[in-house]
């Protein structure tokens, strides 16, 4: 029986990583049910850093042989499976092994592979803490990224296919199972290598393996970040968004090409693609993959035994999307991809507050790396609170990360708008990074660079946040000062998640009404007023229902839509002339608070809602109605307000009658307060301690501007100090 393999370490710190040459397998290749036991062995290597003196970038990049990095999902952890190494046997995961039977079946002799669960020593805490600021490197400096998106299926092999004969991929087979049709295409490929001199040499071993752009940028007097900037105007996240989704979407197939595919369906082959691969292929939404991608030079999917470019899998579902009008759901994870790609390849670094915002619905094995695996891609300077150490607990690097998120933005901003349901053991002012973000309820702080459109602590001194020392050694608690406005009197009950937002519009509603005894101007004729609203946001919501999944897709995908609501339905009214609401209702506090908080302030995340606006959104669709074209983006936009404003929150009046919209887990004797440097009001829970507990950030109509610093200014507020716990 074979030993154990044992690691021997390697110098990180000088760049040193290993390598895996895994042995060719002809039984394999060909694709025989009787293979060998898979086999390798690993050897260190010195990477090419991009920190090192010119001289010797280019001698170690000329030593390095040519490699693949293997891009996957680990999937369920237990080591069931074994590889050879050097004689002796080592455990590894299941993905793990089937990826590598997948790549040895593709290669033409030996390959050399980087994977992490094999090359880095995975029970050393020491190697995977050093390791992880050598990935973008490693990923950087192969020939090419493998991407594993797991074991083929049938509707997987057909939607490779298509795309294959789309963009004139190298191609797929129906049956992977052997036969003529795999011999033909081995035997071409086995062609073109010993044809093509540079793939001859390239598997061969050392030397030129890497590529031209990677010897060029040895030779370059600067090291690669000396040369990155930091995108850091408000409207340059939007922009690399933009430019990322035109660059990809103006790719067209040839008349030739179009003629291979010409009887498939194609809005069924881009709803297979997205279900078969960005739904249900956990790789789409695994959190170390943003690096792995992001910095390759080449990337290729390898599925059922054959390679397609990463390149061609984006011009197919772009143009099925965006020039076909056949919709892939979940586009966005792509072009979030991309975005940090493009950006990095274009030397743009976005800062780590906006990649964890970007990377919000991603999964880690390890919790820490939402934080460790987005250190190589920003534009941030490297902070002792970001070290990787994976001796810390997952509190405390939560903690500092978001510790250095605050110090970096001079703002409190940081620790808002966060999903707070199924939080871990974690102070209450740190965000739960790992969570599923797309459950959170909209946010009211800007999370993609822009100036807020909010500003509670007003524009002196006191919206900004300066971190001290103290806090940092003390990572539990969080200092800060502030005005305390009031405490919840009265909330709404919580809705369930799968509740409509008119549904969400009647608690609300019911919340108002019962609370008569702090409302001062509660009439009758208010409360029909209320009736009536309630009416309109229950056949927006009715529409929504009905199309909110179109209007999500034409929403995400750079909407050019620039009227404002009011202007949208001024030449075509669509309402119902006797259930119009008076227009000086909205000069009442009740009517007015109510309608501003049902939105939280907003016509969109970016836009704040006027009174005159507010008008047209009120306004009650009509039985009859039919919008069409700019009338009906400008209705989803209505109903997205409406969503964004009410799901995950709760309604909440104050024992003074202030009204507003709440955390969702709000409880009455909670505070509503302005934080220095926060740009919206907050909610806190005072412990028996003394401390507070962060609940989370609150509309609270009429403090959304500075109101509470000019309270403070009169002497009717007093600045208070908090320690947050």
């Amino acid at each position: 029986m074979a030993e154990t393999y044992t690691y021997t370490p390697i110098d990180s710190a000088a760049g040193q990583i290993r390598l895996l040459t895994v042995a060719f397998d002809v039984k394999q290749t060909y694709g025989h049910s009787n293979i060998d036991p898979l086999r390798g062995s690993l050897k260190p290597y010195y990477l090419s850093i991009s920190s090192h003196p010119r001289a010797k970038r280019l001698v170690r990049s000329v030593r390095l042989p040519t490699f693949f990095a293997l891009s996957y999902a680990w999937g369920d952890p237990a080591r069931t499976h074994e590889i050879l190494i050097d004689g002796k046997k080592q455990g590894i995961t299941e993905n793990l092994y089937n990826a590598l039977r997948d790549l040895q079946r593709d290669g033409i002799g030996d390959i050399k592979v980087w994977a992490d669960a094999i090359c880095i020593n995975q029970d050393d805490l020491g190697e995977r803490s050093d390791q992880v600021f050598l990935m973008r490197e490693i990923y950087h400096s192969a020939a090419e990224v493998r991407i594993w998106l797991g074991p083929s299926t049938k509707n997987g092999l057909r939607c490779m296919n298509f795309i294959a004969e789309l963009t004139g991929g190298f191609g797929y087979i129906e049956d992977p199972l052997p036969g003529s049709e795999i011999l033909s295409r081995k035997d071409e490929k086995i062609l073109r290598a010993i044809l093509i001199p540079g793939a001859a040499i390239g598997n061969a071993g050392y030397g030129f393996g890497q590529s031209i752009i990677q010897i060029a940028e040895a030779m370059a007097p600067e090291g690669r970040d000396d040369k990155a900037k930091m995108i850091s105007d408000p409207d340059g996240n939007l922009s690399l968004h933009r430019e990322t989704v035109e660059e990809l979407s103006k790719w067209r197939p040839t008349e030739r090409r179009l003629r291979k595919v010409e009887d498939v369906d194609f809005t069924e082959i881009a709803s297979m693609i997205d279900e078969n691969f960005i739904q249900m292929c956990a790789w789409f939404e695994r959190m170390w993959v943003v690096q792995e991608l992001g910095v390759a030079e080449s990337a290729g999917i390898a599925y059922g035994g054959a390679v397609e470019s990463w390149q061609n899998f984006l011009r197919a579902v772009y143009y099925l999307h965006y020039t076909c009008s056949a919709p892939i759901a979940n586009i966005r994870k792509l072009t979030g991809l991309e975005k940090i790609r493009m950006g990095w390849n274009n030397r743009l670094r976005q800062p780590l507050q906006e990649l964890i915002r970007e990377c919000r619905y991603r999964r880690a094995t390890d919790p820490r790396d939402k934080i460790y695996s987005l250190l190589s891609l920003m534009g941030d300077r490297m902070s002792p609170l970001l070290q990787p150490d994976y001796t810390k607990s997952l509190a405390e690097v939560y903690a500092h990360a978001t510790q250095h998120l605050i110090k970096q933005s001079e703002s409190l901003d940081s620790i808002c708008g966060w999903q707070t349901i199924g939080r871990e053991d974690l102070p209450s002012w740190v965000p739960d990074y790992n969570l599923n973000q797309d459950l959170a309820a909209s946010p009211l702080v800007s999370i993609d660079g822009r100036e807020n459109i909010f500003a509670a602590s007003g524009y002196d001194h006191r919206s900004k946040y300066a971190l001290h020392s103290s806090s940092i050694t003390e990572w539990t608690g969080l200092s800060v000062t502030g005005l305390c406005i009031d405490t919840v009197s009265i909330s709404s009950d919580a809705a369930q998640e799968d509740d409509s937002f008119g549904s969400i519009e009647r608690i609300w509603q019911s919340t108002i009404l019962a609370a008569g005894h702090l409302l001062n101007g509660l009439t009758r004729d208010v409360e029909i007023c209320l009736e009536n609203l309630s009416s309109a946001v229950t056949k927006y919501s009715e529409h929504w229902n009905a199309t909110g999944k179109l209007y999500s897709q034409s929403l995400s995908s750079n909407s050019k839509v620039n009227l404002s609501v009011n202007e949208a339905f001024r030449n075509q009214p669509i309402v119902s002339e006797d259930q119009k609401i008076d227009p000086n209702f909205f000069d009442t506090y009740i009517l007015d608070a109510y309608i501003q908080s049902l939105v939280c302030g907003r016509q969109t995340t970016n836009e704040r809602l006027s009174k005159e606006h507010a008008r047209a959104l009120v306004n009650l669709p009509s039985e009859e109605f039919s919008a069409s074209g700019e009338q009906e983006e400008i209705l989803g936009l209505i109903c997205r307000a409406f969503n964004d404003g009410m799901r995950g929150r709760s309604m909440g009046i104050t024992s003074r009658g202030y009204i507003g919209v709440m955390p969702q887990d709000v409880r009455q004797g909670d505070l509503v307060c302005v934080l220095f440097g926060c740009s919206v009001p907050v909610v806190l829970r005072k412990r028996t301690d003394d401390s507070y507990i962060f609940i989370g950030e609150s509309y609270l109509h009429g403090f959304m501007d500075a109101e509470a610093i000019v309270y403070q200014m009169k002497g009717t507020l007093k600045e208070q100090n908090f320690v947050l716990r």
